[in-house]
């Protein structure tokens, strides 16, 4: 009796295909972490006044700071107040400079071993610099003790109060200084910084903005606006600000990454393929953005630049299942020459793959042989795959198809029941049994494995069709 059942397939690939509609894409981006506002530098007398006996100190400090010196501004301050910087570094537990500090300025009434508000306030900005935190805050705060609303003293501890990332503490000096009248670009930087360590970053942007106001040329708050926008999800806001900047800062890869970034996430896909281009172009080699670019150019359908990129990151590290992603996206597209490129990137890495990967390498390979109708070079890469890796279910579906198309009716059974242990193709490797069956004109084995389909995977109503013919088939042999 002749076979006149055709059971309908399913299409089953080995691995996802390569589509950013299906991917979390995200540009790496550098140099747009959050950076520290910079310490004001010491100012002139303004609300403090030092004493008398401190102006040859005063005078000999500036001359050191002024050189950026600040190590050598803090040796030289203490060959006169040795004592006072010996307090301060032992956090004045007993709190003999609190007694001491005065307003400054001059006066009949001022003893000898006063220090004035001011002096702190050089000292603590010296070991602030120096990094020398804690006693920059026990200096600070004697400081205050005399003049309470020292605006600059509150300024600078806010800032130090912010290294120290004591957040809380910080607002309270920051916000003093603003409340005091302080309108700087430096100010609002600093409480842009704060809010968006807070997680504030739409009080983070208002900040930021309103410094830019007062400095428009103040760069590192343009970047760290760029940061807050981009949390606030200020995309196109966040895309109009970094154009600004690279009019400023054409060669600058940071920025064109950013610009991706942010065009990315507003939906400008081409604009973000651009912009990524550009930054590879000036030496962003990041294997992530290799990967980005590859899956963008794909979707445009610039095919050979997506496998160019592919390669490059795979040479440098790039996870080997996006490669593997891209080369079943061209086997889909019949880009069986850029395929063939990739397995060869493939193969110069051959030491660097598990045996799992290699697996998938050699079933490639296959599906280029197959391509070829090199049947015999297909089985070979595929039983090469096999045994890298028992449980590959589309090299063990590949590998039967053949042996059944060769009459190799038990090795097929065998394999496609192998492959039914994976879920993802438990579907296909039954149908295949069934059509088996058929192949030796087994059509009570056929029906029944059709029926075990039907009840394990219930949409397959197209499959009632062919039961119906079979039933009849096992009806007339019967009769026969």
């Amino acid at each position: 009796m002749k076979r006149i059942v055709k059971i309908c397939m399913l299409l089953l690939l080995a691995c996802h295909p390569l589509h950013a509609a299906d991917m979390d894409l995200k540009i790496q981006t550098t140099g747009m972490e959050l950076v520290m506002p910079p310490v004001s530098p010491p100012q002139y007398p303004k609300e403090g006044l030092p004493l008398y006996q401190e102006n040859q100190t005063v005078h000999g400090y500036f001359e050191f700071i002024n050189k950026g010196a600040h190590k050598e501004a803090l040796a030289f301050v203490r060959e006169t107040e040795r004592a006072v910087l010996e307090l301060i570094e032992s956090g004045d537990p007993e709190g003999v400079l609190k007694k001491r500090a005065a307003a400054g300025g001059i006066t009949q009434t001022i003893e000898q071993d006063q220090i004035s508000a001011y002096l702190l306030y050089l000292i603590g900005h010296a070991y602030f610099s120096v990094e020398k935190y804690q006693a920059a805050e026990t200096a600070f705060l004697t400081a205050l003790i005399p003049i309470p609303d020292y605006l600059t003293v509150h300024e600078s501890l806010g800032l130090l109060y912010l290294r120290m990332e004591r957040y809380k503490e910080a607002h309270k000096h920051l916000a003093h200084a603003a409340g005091l009248g302080l309108h700087t670009a430096q100010l609002f930087g600093a409480l842009g910084y704060l809010n968006s360590q807070l997680g504030n970053f739409w009080g983070a942007v208002n900040a930021y903005q309103e410094a830019l106001m007062l400095d428009p040329g103040y760069e590192q708050c343009k970047r760290n606006l760029l940061q807050s926008l981009t949390m606030t999800g200020q995309h196109q806001s966040a895309l109009t600000l970094v154009e600004s900047m690279l009019l400023e800062h054409p060669d600058d890869a940071g920025l064109w990454l950013f610009r991706a970034s942010s065009a990315l996430q507003a939906g400008e896909r081409e604009v973000a393929l651009s912009s990524l281009e550009t930054a590879i172009r000036l030496g962003d080699h990041r294997v992530s953005n290799f990967q980005v670019g590859a899956v963008l150019h794909m979707e445009m359908g610039s095919i050979e630049r997506a496998v160019e990129l592919l390669k490059i990151g795979f040479s440098e590290g790039m996870d080997f299942v996006l490669f593997d992603q891209g080369m079943s996206w061209l086997m889909q597209a019949d880009e069986w020459n850029l395929l063939g490129q990739m397995l060869v990137s493939a193969r110069g890495k051959w030491g660097d793959l598990d045996d799992l990967q290699r697996s998938k390498v050699l079933m490639r390979e296959a599906d280029i042989s197959l391509h070829k109708n090199d049947r015999s070079a297909a089985g070979d890469a595929l039983e090469k795959a096999i045994v890298l890796d028992p449980s590959n279910a589309y090299a063990l579906m590949t590998l039967a198809d053949i042996h059944r198309e060769a009459g190799k009716f038990n090795r097929a059974e065998s394999l496609y029941q192998r492959a039914g242990a994976d879920g993802l193709y438990r579907e296909n490797a039954l149908v295949s049994l069934a059509q088996l069956a058929l192949d030796q004109e087994d059509f009570e084995r056929a029906l029944r494995i059709l029926r075990d389909i039907l009840k394990e995977f219930p949409k397959r109503t197209d499959l009632n069709r062919n039961i119906e013919s079979l039933e009849n088939m096992v009806l007339l042999h019967k009769g026969d």
